[in-house]
């Protein structure tokens, strides 16, 4: 018994559609603007910023003379 399905149909009966191809320079921006954009939520997350500090040191001042 032959299969009347056209062989180069997908089993649900429809024709396979290529995947569209991504040209090369614009896959490098999008992984760029991906790395930058993961940089900048690692740098908001993080803040970079320690808290405050007092500084309590002696300091010897001259004599004022009168």
């Amino acid at each position: 018994m032959r299969n009347s399905r056209h062989p180069r149909l997908s089993p649900t009966g429809l024709q396979e559609a290529a995947a569209p191809r991504v040209p090369a320079g614009r896959r490098w921006i999008v992984i760029a603007s991906v790395v930058v954009a993961a940089l900048l939520a690692l740098a908001w997350f993080d803040g970079g910023e320690k808290p405050l500090r007092p500084i309590a040191e002696d300091v010897a001042l001259p004599e004022q003379g009168e």
